[in-house]
């Protein structure tokens, strides 16, 4: 493929941005960057941006089908939302709601330039096999993604356990299925498991060398419950289970202190940001300017929430601005990058996606910015300022055309999106 681009936001180490070059690909990778339009592009986005496919480190496909849902429930603490919404939805999810709610999401997140995800699905009444349904529905378009049973003992032990071997069971085996798809660990959070389960699954992470991701510190209520049971924060207890001898992947750490990442920065602990689900939840503000000076890896999650990530990479800059009360306190092109080659090393994909340079794969989005010119120098703030999902014009993974405004996505038809809302009506009825 040949795609002309009237600017190009490469996200390389030097965040060139050019105009007018045209990108080559070659069996999925981008073979060249070139200066000058081609003569008969296969894609002519001379009038347009071209940025890197967008990364969501952190998702909930199951949450899809909660919007719009008539819940009489009115929670004032993160705790009770857990208690009154999330895990009374997800003790009513079937596998068949499993398989469309990721269908559905990864339909959304296509039209909304994502190109790779990383969900964490929780449904304890579906186990096992539910993982298998997650897949299909991921598979039925044309996305990259990274799934996981979200381990949980909030009712005991063994269902706990029982997550850890639905999630180990996919990636020794039924993963191999799937082109795009792999599996990876996760515990739901340390307050809601035990040492056995912290334990067990570290040893299996390390054996399949896998991630391991959690949410950690997202609400007071984990750090509370460790000092009660530990005598300790959650991140020194975490260190003395072991859990940091694996790859760790930590969302959200809004009650992180300096010393707790301090350790999670020596233990080169990933962190996936969610700044618009960290507002919706009124958990508080990560503290990521500490994580900067740490060196630590940052991306960017919608947590499920926030279906374009556009508005997830503005809303990071405004509670960073708002939080530092200076409205030059955060930088714009920071939010880009973590959406996107940031979002990539949380991923430990940093060598293959995030940004657009030969030898990635050709996962792109071309942008239509309206009538204002736009300049490589400011293209990157243009982006984040003022972008949303519907001024995507097309989205392309492996060098495939796979979204295109007003004609959706590549082999996904109405009847699977109506059979999405249908479902949704469903688990209503249920709830």
């Amino acid at each position: 493929m040949i795609l002309n681009a009237g600017i190009l936001v490469t996200m390389n180490d030097d965040r060139d941005c050019l105009a007018e070059v045209h990108i080559v690909t070659e069996d999925g990778e981008i073979a060249a960057v070139n200066d000058g339009f081609a003569a008969n592009p296969d894609v002519d986005a001379s009038d347009e941006v071209v940025m890197p496919g967008l990364v969501n480190c952190h998702t909930h496909m199951y949450a899809l089908p909660l919007r719009g849902a008539p819940l009489s429930v009115a929670p004032e603490s993160f705790y009770e939302a857990l208690v009154d919404i999330w895990w009374r939805v997800d003790e009513t999810f079937t596998k068949e709601d499993a398989r469309l709610s990721a269908l559905g999401s990864c339909v959304e997140m296509l039209e909304g330039g994502v190109t790779t995800f990383c969900d964490n699905y929780s449904g304890l009444n579906t186990l096992p096999g539910v993982l298998d349904s997650v897949a299909a529905g991921v598979a039925a378009t044309p996305i990259n993604g990274l799934i996981t049973f979200e381990q949980t003992a909030r009712n005991s032990e063994s269902e706990a356990m029982a997550g850890l071997e639905e999630n180990k069971r996919f990636i020794d085996g039924d993963e191999d299925g799937y082109d795009a798809v792999s599996g990876h660990y996760c515990l739901h959070t340390l307050f809601t498991n035990t040492r056995e389960v912290v334990m067990e699954t570290t040893a299996a992470a390390r054996e399949d060398d896998r991630p391991v991701q959690l949410h950690l510190e997202e609400g007071l209520v984990d750090v509370h419950r460790a000092i009660e049971e530990y005598g300790s924060r959650p991140v020194p207890a975490l260190a003395e289970m072991g859990l940091f001898d694996a790859d760790v992947i930590a969302a959200h750490c809004v009650h992180s202190t300096e010393r707790e990442l301090e350790v999670l920065a020596e233990h080169d602990v990933a962190v996936a940001h969610n700044p618009y689900s960290n507002t919706n939840n009124a958990v508080g503000i990560a503290d990521v300017e500490t994580m900067q000076d740490r060196g630590m890896q940052i991306g960017l999650g919608d947590d499920g929430w926030a279906p374009d990530m556009f508005e997830v990479m503005r809303t990071c800059v405004g509670v960073h601005k708002l939080k530092q009360r200076n409205p030059s306190g955060f930088d714009a092109e920071t939010a880009l990058e973590w959406a996107t080659v940031g979002s990539a090393g949380v991923l430990g994909l940093e060598d293959t996606i995030g940004s657009l340079e030969p030898g990635k794969d050709a996962d792109m989005l071309t942008l239509d910015l309206g009538p204002n010119p736009v300049r490589p120098g400011s293209a990157p703030y243009y982006i984040v300022d003022a972008a949303t999902s519907g001024d995507i014009t097309r989205t392309i993974v492996g060098g495939d055309t796979v979204y295109r405004r007003g004609e959706g996505v590549v082999g996904v038809t109405d009847d699977q999106l109506a059979a999405v809302g249908e479902a949704a009506e469903r688990l209503w009825n249920r709830l």
